[in-house]
């Protein structure tokens, strides 16, 4: 018998629950990545589309959140990390978007983001450090 669609919820939630923030990011990261290298291979052109705007999602709140004043980064990387979101939204506006380089983009933020140590900004995070 399987999980009821609430029950496999309550499920994915709880695991999701016990891992890290960055962790979670780092996925975020890694999907887009898979959707746009599974665009390129496809052929498809709705593929393409629902990829580039994926990547243009995530690669725009990506740029307001790091250059927004609340945003605990150093300014130094800050402003690295918006300059990468410009290429990217630039690639993907461009007149023929690189799904590659856009995804090892997203590949070289999910390792960044796995295997960085955490710095102890709340609490929280020192606890779990």
């Amino acid at each position: 018998m399987h999980p009821s669609p609430s029950q496999a919820l309550r499920a994915y939630g709880a695991v999701q629950a016990t891992r890290s923030l960055r962790e979670q990011e780092a996925e975020v990261y890694t999907t887009l990545s898979g959707r746009l290298r599974a665009a390129l291979c496809s052929g498809s052109e709705m593929d393409r589309t629902r990829a580039r705007a994926d990547a243009r999602r995530l690669f725009n709140a990506l740029e307001v959140l790091v250059l927004h004043p609340s945003c605990p980064l150093p300014q130094e990387i800050r402003g690295n990390i918006a300059s990468v979101a410009r290429v990217a939204l630039a690639d993907i506006e461009g007149e023929k978007t690189d799904f590659t380089f856009l995804a090892e983009i997203c590949d070289n933020f999910a390792a960044g983001l796995r295997t960085r140590p955490v710095t102890a900004n709340t609490p929280t995070e020192a606890a779990a450090a």
